[in-house]
Order: structure tokens, then C-alpha cells, then sequence
């Protein structure tokens, strides 16, 4: 994923393990080409530093709406 394109409430999937997480900080250097990118799973207490080419970002209609989409969590659930 490029790391331009990385902003915080961004709903992304990790790559590795398929799950939901939502971006919450900026971007940080890890090397010229890519980010250490700060998640926090969906539906969880874990938070992670992901390196940004292991996430993609969900569809626009899956994101929030501060972001353009229409994603309204389900009671209780983030």
C-alpha cells in the first residue's frame, strides 16, 4: 500500500491473517519505500506497527464516512 495514501480511521486488511484493522497513527520511517503503520484490530484490544506493503485499504463503502463510506460499526463493535 502506498504510505501517501495511509491516513488515520483508514479500515484496512492485513494481509497475513485476513483480519480488520483500523489505522490509528501516522506513518513512520522504516525504510525509503516503506512505513511502520500503527493498527488497531477490529473487535479487539490489540494494536500492532505493520509494515504498510502488509495491509490494503477495504473499499470506499466499507470505510468510514469522515472517509467517503458508509461503514456504521454494529453496536459495541470497533
Amino acid at each position: 500500500m502506498d504510505s501517501s495514501k495511509i491516513q488515520l480511521a483508514l479500515r484496512v486488511r492485513v494481509k497475513r491473517n485476513g483480519s480488520t484493522a483500523l489505522v490509528v497513527g501516522k506513518p513512520e520511517y522504516y525504510r525509503s519505500n516503506l512505513k511502520l503503520v500503527r493498527i488497531k484490530y477490529e473487535n479487539s484490544t490489540r494494536y500492532e506497527y505493520m509494515i504498510s506493503n502488509q495491509i490494503e485499504p477495504l473499499p470506499l463503502e466499507e470505510q468510514y464516512p469522515a472517509l467517503g463510506g458508509t461503514y456504521e460499526p454494529k453496536d459495541g463493535a470497533i
